[in-house]
């Protein structure tokens, strides 16, 4: 009998130990961080903040939270818990006149805290090697304490985003992160500042943006509401994505940083230059004019009397431009001309800017395999239908286009059912200038390991198929020096150019938003103007955007004569 009880004894320590190990193991390794995580954002926690805001541990000075020291002191804490309290600050933020603790933030923060980190963060750097955001860490120091800093701060931030303990990561930061954690294959070591230490690093990563493009269509465009887009017109490469207001993800303070992503008027997280759609007004007459040129069945020399007024499509124009035909009309952006031979083209209209890129996805990353950064979906003649809680997207039938013919001339005129990226309205300007070619955008143009011995990935031009024919391409780009030089564009400064540009204005009605019968400041058109230069041998296309700012040749365009400038001279 003793035997059997030790024996019995015996597999119940053993069946005691397995649980106790099989506990330990899945802990410390396989769910180390979630049982890490759990640890910090238990409840006893968030009721120990909300306590010591109740007793006034926590006060406002000028706006901003502080911590009274010696409050804290008398609370009695044990020293873990208070340094825990004294790391938690960022975490307290205002509303209505009163301290609140935020607890999601503490939840993302508490996981990340306790996830070491295994390199340093790689770096953006621009085409030409300038260092766009970068990663440090004292001397003995944790990687996981290492600082993310941003050169130039809001001016890359449509571009690279944000990595943030507490706010994640956003846009390329975001995409390419496997490639800036190092994740993607063995580590790699390159020796610190100090010369005598080694860190593992993550991969460098090149854009194809260049800085100093960048940088001037960001303080061109300070104090608007729009984006700046520039493309190079054989390769596709982004050479410029601003869009303003934008946000500084160096900043410290952690009020600023909620109440951006909060700033649902504003929007300065938000990337118009990729992200939001507009009604390009005039400058979608370029594909209207394309059609218009290659379909052999329309009557080419059609001419109207424009008046000015309303006519039976309900089209107008500011002022009346009297006998025109599709040259003339073109030029200066006679809407009545366009109307008409909108209805006329019916749903070629539709086919050809299909042949354009709209009603397409765009990936700007689209030589790398499993890596994505899409952008929205420019539309026309189609709409976002939300159905079952999805979003789908649906298209005008060739009946639609018959039925409807007040809607396909507002859409001929780029109103209605016609709404672009600024990254589109760059690829239309490229698409013509290229001879008819669609190329597809890109940002990426090489990705090196930390210590830039090994190049993992380089770019190359991706052709999305012909347009037009190239001859179209010609007449077009005849056209909008014609715009410029003689058009609605004449009035532009061009003293940095020594040849022509090619360029169309666009002045894009956004209606009464809020009803009042009149049209307010925040209703005022958006100013638009794509093209690009030199005319007679273009390198550069571009677009911008500028929000209320009324007619396209008194805001957009003269923005984009000072960036083709720089753009030609890098």
């Amino acid at each position: 009998m003793p035997h059997v009880r030790a024996r019995i004894l015996l597999v119940l320590f053993m069946v005691l130990g397995g649980i106790v190990l099989y506990s330990l193991v899945d802990r410390t390794i396989a769910r180390r961080d979630k049982f890490l995580s759990s640890r910090y954002t238990n409840r006893s926690f968030t009721e120990l903040m909300e306590r010591l805001i109740e007793e006034s541990v926590f006060k406002i000075e000028d706006g901003k939270i502080i911590l009274d020291e010696k409050a804290l002191t008398e609370s009695h804490l044990d020293g873990k818990a208070e340094t825990r309290v004294k790391e938690s600050l960022p975490f307290l933020y205002v509303k209505a006149g009163k301290i609140n603790f935020d607890r999601m933030a503490i939840s993302v923060a508490s996981h990340t805290f306790n996830k070491e980190e295994s390199a340093l963060r790689g770096r953006f750097l621009d085409r030409n090697g300038v260092v766009l955001a970068e990663s440090t860490v004292s001397p003995n120091e944790k990687l996981s304490k290492q600082k993310r800093q941003y050169t130039y701060g809001p001016e890359f931030y449509a571009v690279i985003g944000h990595c943030n303990f507490i706010y994640g990561k956003r846009n390329l930061e975001k995409e390419m992160d496997e490639y800036l954690s190092g994740k993607n294959h063995s580590p790699i070591s390159r020796k610190t500042s100090d010369l005598v230490n080694t860190v593992e690093v993550g991969d460098d990563i090149t854009l194809t943006i260049d800085s100093r493009i960048q940088r001037l269509a960001y303080q061109l465009m300070k104090g608007k509401r729009g984006a700046v887009v520039v493309l190079d017109v054989k390769t596709g490469e982004i050479l410029g994505a601003v869009s303003t207001p934008s946000f500084d993800p160096n900043v410290k303070e952690w009020d600023k940083w909620r109440e951006t992503f909060k700033d649902n008027n504003g929007k300065p997280y938000e990337n118009r230059a990729f992200s939001v759609c507009y009604p390009p007004g005039s400058t979608f007459k370029t594909i209207v004019a394309s059609a218009w040129i290659e379909e052999d069945s329309i009557e080419k020399d059609y001419e109207i009397t424009c008046t000015g007024k309303r006519n039976k499509y309900n089209i107008s124009d500011i002022h009346p431009h009297g006998k025109v035909g599709f040259n003339k009309a073109f030029a200066y952006s006679c809407n009545q001309f366009f109307g008409d031979i909108g209805v006329m083209l019916g749903q070629k209209i539709f086919d050809y800017a299909n042949r354009f890129g709209f009603n397409r996805d765009l990936n700007l990353i689209p030589q790398m395999k499993n890596h994505q950064f899409r952008v929205e979906r420019s539309l026309a003649f189609s709409w976002r239908d939300y159905e079952n809680g999805s979003r789908a997207t649906k298209a005008y039938r060739s009946v639609d286009f018959r039925r409807n013919p007040k809607i396909v001339a507002q859409g001929a005129i780029g109103q209605n059912l016609i709404e672009a990226t600024p990254l589109q309205m760059s690829l239309v300007a490229l698409t013509i200038a290229n001879k008819g070619m669609l190329l597809n955008p890109y940002l990426v143009k090489e990705i090196k390991t930390g210590d830039g011995k090994k190049t993992l990935f380089s770019s190359k031009p991706l052709e999305l198929g012909g347009a037009i024919k190239e001859s179209t391409a010609e007449r077009l780009r005849k056209l909008m020096v014609e715009v410029m030089e003689k058009g609605t564009g004449r009035g532009v400064k061009k003293v940095y150019f020594p040849t022509s540009i090619a360029g169309k204005t666009g002045t894009a009605e956004v209606g009464d938003k809020n009803g009042n019968g009149t049209i307010d400041p925040e209703e005022k058109p958006h100013s638009w103007f794509i093209g690009f230069a030199p005319a007679d041998n273009p390198k550069v296309a571009i677009a911008v955007i500028a929000e209320n700012q009324g007619f396209g040749s008194l805001t957009a365009a003269p923005i984009a004569m000072e960036v083709l400038s720089e753009a030609l001279n890098r």
